[in-house]
């Protein structure tokens, strides 16, 4: 399967609001996630809604022979995850489930981080052998683990240095 991968700038992401929706639910409502549609809403309402008017926020998407979206890549530059300095996280990796396993993600990940300035990377995933695997393989390791909220699933936090 071919695509196409191209910055998404925050004015796409909100005019793509409705395919992205389908991905998210699509892509989270199976393993490992298992997430209601309502996660899919979260996601891209946070997208919308605070992350995309940021300066620092960055996005790339993949896309189909006929301009649909297959998947795409999003972060901005916090201190969420660290507790102090900033540093670039890779906030949402979302493929959709047809195209998983292809190199999308693979190709979405390392378009991302390619074009930003050197520094450390963090990102936060379901501490699931399949995620955190993957993730590892891509240069990234485990620097701790979180329970937030009240569902009690565990976290992986992830760092990696890139420069």
């Amino acid at each position: 399967m071919t695509h196409r991968l191209a910055d998404f700038p925050a004015g796409e992401v909100a005019r793509r609001r409705d395919e992205l929706l389908a991905l998210c639910a699509q892509a989270f409502c199976g393993a490992p996630w298992h997430e209601p549609p309502l996660g899919a809403v979260r996601t891209v309402e946070r997208l919308l809604g605070s992350a995309a008017g940021r300066p620092d926020f960055r996005a790339v998407a993949a896309f189909g022979p006929d301009d649909e979206l297959l998947g795409f890549t999003a972060g901005w530059t916090d201190t969420v995850l660290t507790g102090r300095e900033p540093a670039f996280e890779l906030a949402e990796l979302v493929v959709a489930p047809a195209h998983q396993g292809l190199g999308t993600g693979r190709a979405l990940h390392d378009a991302l981080l390619a074009a930003l300035a050197p520094g450390s990377r963090l990102l936060m995933t379901l501490d699931v052998p399949e995620l955190t695997k993957r993730y590892e393989r891509w240069g990234w390791s485990v620097c701790d683990r979180r329970t937030p909220g009240t569902s009690g699933r565990v976290y992986a936090v992830m760092r990696r240095e890139d420069g």
